[in-house]
């Protein structure tokens, strides 16, 4: 099945990097696409992009993984009337018709959101204007990237400063990873 998909995804540019499929953009710009697997035979496509300049930052920090999406949706919230969420390939089916129909739905609903966010400014600005889009535990981490890229490490301490306020009587996973990463900031981006 995925090797039905990747043979699909060659024209399109998408070069399979371990579990994901990314496309070059230039400039440290990759369209990304991976795939949630439910099952043997059922894939969720996910669509994001991923920026060379947010990875090193994140590698000097010691968080995240290479060519993680700094933005990603799942396919079918892209998609208008009946979103198909998963595809299902039948055992022994026709794989090359599933994987083209999944590729066919990468390109009209994935590639738009791929282009739109593919521009770091215009990605950054709309991610500091609207930073509730971002999910709870990463807001600040990104936020605080995003800043320092932007040369503006003030803005980035406070975001910082906002989410250690926001978890000062916590104790769990994400408010010691937050603090863990603070510190790491702090000696990265003195200031």
């Amino acid at each position: 099945m995925l090797f039905a998909v990747d043979t699909a995804l060659r024209p399109t540019g998408f070069v399979r990097r371990g579990h994901v499929w990314l496309q070059e953009r230039g400039a440290g710009v990759s369209g990304w696409l991976g795939f949630a697997v439910a099952g043997s035979l059922d894939l969720t496509p996910l669509v994001g992009v991923c920026f060379r300049q947010y990875d090193q930052v994140c590698a000097a920090l010691g968080v995240g993984i290479p060519t993680t999406p700094v933005v990603s949706k799942p396919l079918g919230h892209l998609m208008p009337e009946k979103p198909v969420w998963k595809w299902t390939f039948t055992p022994g089916g026709d794989h090359a018709a599933g994987a083209s129909s999944l590729v066919a739905a990468v390109l009209e609903h994935g590639k738009p959101y791929i282009d739109r966010y593919a521009k770091w400014d215009a990605l950054a600005r709309e991610l500091v204007a609207k930073p509730e889009s971002l999910l709870d535990f990463e807001r600040a981490r990104k936020l605080a990237i995003i800043h320092v890229l932007g040369g503006n490490p003030g803005a980035a301490r406070e975001a910082l400063k906002e989410e250690c306020e926001r978890v000062a009587d916590s104790t769990d996973v994400h408010a010691r990873s937050h603090r863990a990463f603070v510190h790491r900031f702090e000696i990265a981006f003195p200031g």
